[in-house]
């Protein structure tokens, strides 16, 4: 695993758990937890060097932000 990897890896997890606190105790949206399952499917795939996991994790959390954000939806 090289070095901007294991940086990748750590922000992901933060940002994974970030979402699931967020989730847990602030209100149980389900915004929330797509965020945190997008960034902890980035997170694996970055661990076990898996493109397609990667990548779909980073799909779901464009998506997140993009509805979040964006959109206004009442989910988030």
């Amino acid at each position: 695993m090289k070095r901007d990897s294991k940086v990748l890896l750590a922000v992901a997890v933060i940002l994974s758990m970030v979402n699931f606190i967020d989730f847990i105790f602030y209100g149980q949206r389900i915004g929330y937890l797509v965020l945190a399952i997008g960034f902890s499917l980035m997170a694996f795939g970055t661990y076990r060097d898996s493109n397609n996991a990667s990548l779909f994790g980073a799909v779901i959390v464009i998506c997140g932000v993009t509805a979040k954000w964006f959109l206004d939806y009442d989910l988030f």
